[in-house]
């Protein structure tokens, strides 16, 4: 294209447009295209230069051939208008194909480009309804068309998004299409874009935080700009939820069959519900279905109440429960029911309700998947909520005996996994105080004896061979075929691990020792100048102080004897010796810490005491501290 043609439509310069035209003796100078076959018509729709494409075509009326003339990738001068917005030359293009002068069967506003995407699919693609309703209003069949991922022109409004164009085609158009593309249809859509962006990843940032997250990224400034941004947004956000709630109300009178249609995944508009907690919109399309559509099971055999019970979406399982009683026990293809999935994801909420209702017999609730694993076993598997695992074996209706494909009982898994000295103790009794019972082949070993040996054994009789599920491995790593499981040592720390730990217990107690004996020779409020009592500490007939005087001796008795143990055990190679001695310094210096702040509330408590106000705000402080220590002790 001739530099001077491609400047002047691109800066819009009138005059040099009008000095090319005056140099050019026909039409032709204006049928050069661009590298990428852009036409003049292209590069005016381009660039929103409306004037400069109306004073071409009354210039040279041949030119409105170029009107359906496609580019490199296929786009006419109305793609390329649809998509950039600009609506006064969509509007001359619309008209000059609507003159009569273009030939027969090349209507321009259906003529697709490389991915069959029409204008109207660009204009709603990128929110602009002027041009959407424009082209809307000249072809009314115009949203039934879809492209090659098999988008409509509707599809694609309700991902972006553009609610507006939406509702125009839904007034307008004699007939659109909902379908998509994966074989969503235009539901799917809107239920996923029914979750506001904002709250949705607020919500899903609010999960990855971490201590580590504080650490690694202390950022005022950005802390700053969340805190001035965050809640306002999420305010504007939650308002804009009841407004989409009447749009969906809308596009599902329209077409209620789409309800049951299902994606590439098997998941119908329902299934969206429950996954992203839909509620409102649950509850609109729970008017519009029957059991056929609530029993759909997608490709995992999950139907909607599987759905809802894993992500933990009680209202849902509750209107599910008195709507669809019949879908209660269905199970996937994993043989797991509702109350296998919200006991393996810990969602305590929703174990709560389903034991709690009428629908849940002992069946249920006992009942087992392909792999023999019970909820009560999931839940001791999994161990995501501890909470779940106390109301299941407090539940008189769950059975602590059951056994699983493997063989194991609830008991025989617990014996199986790592966990603490204390922690494994504790739930075993627990277990065991509620019904649990080992099972018969574990609870006694091929000698016959009933207590267990702690080492391995082999036995001189052959076993058959035996397939330990991905469950029993991974609770046992060192299970083998032909050898019976042996209870999980221990956890145990490393050495390195109890090098580091009594590195910095060594410093904490060293720190402790120096101020304590420092606190011991420095009393808090002086000592007497004159008098018989010469050399006395002033404040040593009030209770706070003597609390302070025991409190700085036990804290410098603590660390000194931690300091000395510290020393003993560097004489020591057993690790089982070193992990002992390591236990009870850690106790000592945790003690002595208690004790350091003691003597610091108490002794400043005693200094303070012609300031009571001063002094009970420095005990209000000091006792904050054991509330944060019985916190990290219980946690």
């Amino acid at each position: 294209m001739d530099p001077k043609l491609h400047g002047a439509l691109i800066t819009g310069d009138v005059d040099a447009l009008h000095e090319f035209t005056s140099e050019s003796d026909s039409d032709s100078a204006f049928l050069q295209v661009t590298t990428e076959k852009d036409n003049v018509l292209h590069l005016a729709a381009k660039y929103n230069q409306n004037r400069m494409a109306e004073d071409m075509i009354t210039k040279f009326p041949t030119l409105v051939s170029l009107v359906n003339q496609k580019n490199s990738k296929g786009d006419t001068p109305l793609h390329v208008a649809a998509r950039s917005g600009s609506f006064e030359t969509a509007q001359i293009l619309v008209n000059c194909a609507n003159s009569g002068e273009i030939e027969a069967g090349q209507r321009a506003t259906r003529i697709v480009n490389m991915v069959n995407d029409t204008a109207l699919h660009d204009a709603a693609r990128n929110g602009h309804l002027p041009i959407a309703e424009l082209l809307i209003r000249g072809d009314p069949e115009l949203p039934d068309l879809t492209n090659e991922a098999g988008e409509s022109p509707l599809f694609i409004a309700v991902d972006k998004k553009h609610v507006d164009i939406a509702e125009i085609i839904l007034q307008v158009a004699r007939v659109f299409s909902f379908a998509g593309r994966n074989s969503m249809n235009v539901l799917h859509a809107a239920v996923i874009r029914s979750q506001d962006e904002v709250l949705r990843i607020s919500s899903y940032m609010v999960k990855l935080q971490s201590p580590m997250n504080y650490l690694t990224n202390m950022s005022f400034k950005h802390s700053f700009k969340f805190s001035s941004f965050g809640p306002s947004a999420l305010i504007q956000a939650a308002s804009q939820n009841h407004t989409y709630r009447d749009f969906v109300v809308k596009l599902t009178k329209t077409r209620r069959s789409a309800l049951s249609e299902t994606d590439k995944f098997g998941w119908t508009p329902i299934h969206y519900t429950a996954h992203f907690g839909a509620v409102d919109i649950f509850k609109v399309f729970l008017d519009h279905i029957d059991s056929s559509t609530a029993r759909k099971r997608d490709k995992q055999g999950m139907t909607v109440i599987h759905i809802a019970a894993r992500e933990g979406e009680v209202t849902i399982l509750k209107e599910l429960a008195c709507n669809f009683p019949e879908i209660w026990d269905l199970q996937d293809n994993k043989g797991q029911t509702a109350f296998h999935l919200a006991v393996e994801r810990g969602k305590l909420d929703c174990v709560k309700f389903i034991l709690a209702t009428k629908l849940s017999h002992y069946g249920l609730i006992n009942q087992k998947d392909n792999e023999g694993n019970t909820a009560l076993h999931l839940a001791t598997i999994h161990g995501k909520n501890q909470k779940i695992f106390e109301l299941l074996i407090k539940d008189c209706r769950v059975d602590k005996s059951a056994r699983n494909i493997e063989g194991f009982t609830v008991i025989d898994i617990i014996l199986l996994k790592e966990y603490g000295y204390f922690e494994k103790t504790w739930i075993t009794m627990s277990v065991a105080s509620n019904g649990g019972l080992e099972s018969l082949e574990h609870a006694i070993n091929k000698d016959g004896r009933k207590t267990r040996s702690t080492e391995s054994t082999t036995t001189n009789q052959e076993q058959p061979q035996t397939t330990w599920s991905p469950v029993a491995i991974e609770a046992q790593p060192q299970l083998i075929p032909n050898k019976r499981p042996e209870p999980a040592a221990m956890k145990k720390p490393s050495s390195d691990q109890l090098h580091t730990i009594a590195s910095i217990n060594l410093l904490v107690t060293t720190l402790i020792a120096t101020i304590s004996f420092a606190a011991g020779f420095t009393m808090p409020g002086g000592y007497k100048s004159d008098g018989p009592e010469e050399g006395m500490a002033i404040l040593s007939r009030k209770l706070a102080f003597r609390v302070f005087v025991i409190a700085n001796a036990l804290a410098f008795c603590f660390s000194s004897t931690s300091m000395f143990l510290h020393y003993c055990k560097s004489f020591v190679e057993k690790l089982d010796a070193h992990a002992f001695y390591t236990y009870i310094t850690s106790l000592l210096t945790s003690y002595g810490i208690t004790a350091m702040v003691i003597a610091f509330v108490s002794g400043t408590y005693a200094a303070l005491s012609d300031s009571p106000g001063l002094a009970k705000a420095v005990l209000s402080i000091g006792c904050s501290f054991f509330g944060l220590q019985l916190l990290v002790y219980f946690k």
